[in-house]
Order: C-alpha cells, then sequence, then structure tokens
C-alpha cells in the first residue's frame, strides 16, 4: 500500500469514528430530552434549554451531561451536581 493510499484510509477511519461518536452524542442528547420533558412536564424546546444550562453551570460537554441523565432514567443515581441544577426547576 503506498503512503497516499495509507493516509486516506486513515483519514477515512477518524472521519467514521467522528461520525460514530457524533450520532452517540446526539442519540444520548435526545433520550435525555425525553426523560427531561417527561418528568418535569417541559416543552422540547425547554427541556433543551434545560440541558444546555446544566451543562454550562456544570462545565461540562453537553453529551456527557446527557448521557448521566439518560443513565437517571434507567434508574441509576444522579450525580449530586446535576441533581442540584434539576432541582431548582422545581423551585
Amino acid at each position: 500500500m503506498d503512503h497516499q493510499h495509507h493516509t486516506w484510509l486513515e483519514r477515512t477511519h477518524t472521519e467514521h469514528d467522528q461520525l460514530k461518536h457524533a450520532a452517540h452524542a446526539r442519540a444520548a442528547v435526545d433520550q435525555a430530552l425525553g426523560i427531561l420533558t417527561a418528568r418535569y412536564h417541559l416543552p422540547p424546546d425547554r427541556g433543551l434549554d434545560v440541558l444546555r444550562t446544566v451543562s454550562q453551570r456544570l462545565d461540562e460537554q453537553l453529551p456527557d451531561v446527557a448521557a448521566e441523565i439518560v443513565q437517571w432514567g434507567l434508574g441509576h443515581p444522579l450525580r449530586p451536581s446535576i441533581a442540584e441544577e434539576l432541582n431548582k426547576l422545581d423551585d
């Protein structure tokens, strides 16, 4: 395999991995939105605002916060910092 083909192949694998990661991240955000809208009786656009706000206040990536909320929806405990932010919705 020549160098040019090898470089193209590596770039293709990298792009594939990035697309796969983006798809998983988007799925986590969509699932978290469903959980938040159902739990707090929010319209979807407000749910996204809440998710973004929690992410920004904790200085964490949106998909990472979303993934934790998805796990919470599956019955796992929610990290206290995220729970604290979400509890503000009840106020």
